[in-house]
């Protein structure tokens, strides 16, 4: 099942990284299931985020704005039918059908918590690619065509929204270092450089 996973904070490049690599290694690219719309959409407080308080009012939000993407998860169930655990829990399911089905052929997966879905494939790689805030924040004003100040103001909850994504569904901390094999700070190295390494790290995992 070969492979690689790109976890990215906000403005780290992971949408210009990842969809280069894919077309770099020849695989399929599959997108992040927490966009920054989707980010926004949710609207995470810090406490909901920070001290892990899991209310039925983000759980919904967290599936309203992800059901679209899960290829039909929860077909037309109606609202609330299940209790958040087994919400969360079918909906993890069907991304891991998705990425699964994606990686037969070899993927590139951007997000969408496979760093911790699929922690225990052999022939997969865990890219994390991180950066100072400030310097995130920069990179992602440039990358989505959007004043400075804008970029600063999104970076806490975005990169709120999706660690919280990764922690409902897995448990996991984005920021765990062992769920990676490989770390870059992508604002201090090109991103070209970037899509390099990680094909060469990929290229030694599968050897």
């Amino acid at each position: 099942m070969p492979g690689v996973t790109i976890s990215a904070g906000y403005g780290a490049g992971g949408s210009i990284i990842a969809p280069a690599l894919a077309q770099r290694l020849g695989a399929t690219y599959l997108d992040r299931a927490i966009s920054t719309r989707v980010a926004d959409q949710l609207n995470v407080s810090v406490k909901e985020a920070e001290g892990g308080t899991v209310n039925r009012s983000l759980v919904d939000r967290v599936l309203k704005a992800l059901a679209p993407l899960g290829d039909g998860a929860f077909g037309t169930v109606p609202p609330n039918a299940f209790p958040p655990e087994v919400e969360a829990e079918r909906f993890r399911d069907q991304s891991e059908v998705i990425m699964r089905d994606a990686l037969v052929g070899g993927a590139v997966i951007l997000g969408r918590a496979g760093a911790a879905a699929l922690r225990d494939e052999p022939l997969v790689l865990r890219v994390r690619l991180f950066g100072p805030s400030a310097a995130r924040a920069r990179a992602a004003a440039v990358i989505e065509g959007i004043p400075p100040e804008t970029a600063k103001k999104q970076l806490p909850e975005i990169d709120r929204a999706r660690a919280h994504y990764v922690r409902r569904l897995y448990s996991a901390d984005i920021d765990d270092p062992s769920l990676y094999q490989l770390q870059i700070d992508s604002t201090a190295i090109a991103h070209e450089a970037c899509v390099e390494i990680i094909a060469t790290a990929y290229a030694s995992l599968i050897a």
